[in-house]
């Protein structure tokens, strides 16, 4: 067996109660509980007319300061309603101006591509507005997009956000 980590071993991610429909977010820092009610609201925004957002939170002091490898490797080993997607509320997501997630592809074969173009990189982790989480679920649920789509869109921005494609009324 390897070296343990600091922390032991994440708990186990059950996602038996999870559809495609559902953004999976795992809470890595607890030390803002007023970001963390904004990241909520900004969650719960739905991303079409009548679509509702769907989203499913691991949470725990077993999560505190896990990083994006520690998540993937907590996973179930088939995720069969998972869009290659999961998204981090870490200390950034905290603390950072937008409160933005972190995006992390479950894809194991997913590679990052460095593009001086913005627009044509794109990465397997980047970071993502609240509000723009439902619409990239969304779609993902219906193949409309993938999730190569929207990393490029966040390589595309100055800040390396995606902050959803379509915006607000």
């Amino acid at each position: 067996m390897g070296m343990a980590s600091l922390h032991g071993r994440r708990p186990a991610v059950d996602l038996e109660q999870v559809t495609e429909r559902d953004a999976v977010v795992i809470r890595t820092d607890y030390s803002n509980d007023g970001a963390w009610q904004k990241v909520a609201a900004g969650l719960r925004q739905p991303w079409g007319e009548g679509v509702e957002s769907s989203w499913h939170v691991v949470e725990g002091a077993g999560w505190a300061g896990a990083d994006a490898d520690e998540v993937l490797a907590a996973l179930p080993d088939h995720l069969p309603d998972l869009h290659d997607v999961v998204f981090l509320a870490d200390a950034d997501t905290m603390y950072g101006e937008q409160n933005s997630l972190l995006a992390v592809s479950t894809d194991p074969d997913m590679r990052d591509e460095d593009h001086e173009i913005p627009g044509l990189g794109l990465t397997s982790r980047f970071r993502i507005l609240p509000t723009a989480v439902a619409e990239m679920v969304g779609n993902l649920a219906i193949a409309n997009m993938d999730y190569e789509d929207f990393s490029s869109s966040a390589h595309g921005d100055p800040q390396r956000i995606h902050r959803g494609f379509l915006t607000p009324e």
